[in-house]
């Protein structure tokens, strides 16, 4: 009998190794050290930058940007537990902080065990309320040392932490805790990369007024800004930021003014699987939304929705074949993109595809195909699915 194996990494491995040369994502090392540099260049030398790397890297892919980014960054910041212990995985032996409050991490009787894992892996947890100084009281006491832990707080943006008017009395509780070391406080901007930040700098008085009411925190890691606030708000920036899509190369809106020169990190490629000739009149896709008005000659690509490439391009982007822009043809299906070749007739099956360019002014650069897609680029690149094979490149 053959036995299936389903789930986890034994299917990762195997898709990788399937798709590996035919579906490819370049990440330039340069490119991450640039950007990096950039963010320094306005922070200054004693403003500490976390790197974000939650969602594998926002696509790129953790185990091998982390590696990268270690030498230029002072800390790595993530959402979930098995993250944080990937960065340590990959070779990170300094902070690393987790967003989502300690409570909150695994289902009803797991999360002390998960708190462990990290508090033994020296991670730094979120706390937002009174059960996660409970539950991280019980795990300091079992593990003889306290958990270091910042202290979230909700400012304006109605998502996660403790709202200002009881972060006082938690803070208070966290220092009397001889489970707990409390170690930074923190915010989250809700719209920084907005034309309009006086709502962002409304958050940012809510914010000071809530570290006056705290008091005693010369000795804290203060941050509050993301990708957008680093960039656009310098009143944001105070002892630490964290920045996310910045690192990879992109803006977080269109908005924005571009007083930052950062650079694309990431380059998809494909592979033209197929090229063949089909008369006027013949329709293409799941459908049949495309018709040629002519003669034509089409390739098929290896690439789909299942790799994170928006079904909402269909009709809309192009890719690039030897240095040639084409166009898409009909639906984007789940692995596989027709593009027009009737100009590029000296395309040929095997020719690498560039599906997404690290050219800022492509027209399938990252932000300018979520722009088409009616999205953000964040959601593109955090979509690129575990078929795509992801290399370091100098350049």
């Amino acid at each position: 009998m053959l036995a299936v194996v389903f789930g986890g990494d034994h299917v990762a491995e195997h898709m990788i190794a399937r798709m590996s040369g035919i579906l490819r994502a370049e990440l330039s090392r340069s490119a991450l050290r640039h950007n990096v540099a950039e963010i320094r260049r306005v922070v200054g030398p004693d403003c500490e930058i976390c790197a974000v790397v939650k969602a594998n890297a926002y696509g790129h892919g953790l185990d091998v940007l982390v590696p990268c980014l270690a030498p230029w960054v002072d800390r790595f910041a993530v959402t979930l537990p098995p993250t944080a212990l990937a960065v340590r995985e990959a070779g990170w032996e300094g902070p690393i902080l987790t967003f989502f409050r300690a409570a909150g991490f695994a289902r009803a009787g797991e999360s002390q065990e998960r708190v462990e894992e990290l508090a033994q892996a020296g991670v730094t947890v979120t706390v937002s309320g009174e059960e996660d100084v409970d539950l991280l009281e019980r795990v300091g006491r079992r593990l003889g040392r306290p958990v270091e832990a910042h202290l979230k707080i909700d400012t304006g943006m109605t998502r996660s932490g403790v709202l200002g008017p009881n972060a006082p009395a938690l803070a208070e509780t966290l220092r009397r805790s001889a489970g707990v070391h409390l170690t930074g406080v923190y915010t989250q901007i809700a719209s920084a990369d907005s034309l309009d930040l006086s709502s962002a700098d409304a958050q940012l008085e809510v914010f000071d007024g809530v570290l006056d009411a705290l008091g005693e925190t010369e000795n804290l890691t203060v941050h509050a800004a993301n990708s957008a606030a680093t960039i656009a708000l310098p009143a944001a920036r105070r002892n630490m930021v964290r920045p996310g899509l910045a690192i990879y190369g992109c803006y977080p809106s269109p908005e924005m003014e571009r007083s930052l020169d950062l650079r694309p990190v990431l380059r998809l490629t494909a592979q033209l699987l197929e090229v063949k000739r089909v008369a006027a009149g013949c329709r293409t896709g799941y459908g049949l939304t495309h018709t040629f008005d002519r003669d034509s000659r089409i390739g098929t690509v290896s690439v789909g929705y299942a790799d994170g490439y928006p079904r909402a391009l269909s009709d809309r982007a192009t890719m690039r074949v030897r240095g040639f822009d084409v166009p898409i043809c009909g639906a984007i299906s789940m692995d596989q993109v027709v593009v027009d070749l009737t100009d590029l007739e000296e395309a040929r099956i095997g020719d690498e595809v560039e599906v997404i360019s690290i050219d800022p002014a492509s027209p399938h650069s990252l932000e300018r195909l979520a722009s088409l897609a009616g999205t953000i680029p964040y959601e593109i690149s955090c979509g690129l699915g575990l078929r795509v094979e992801r290399v370091v490149v100098e350049e």
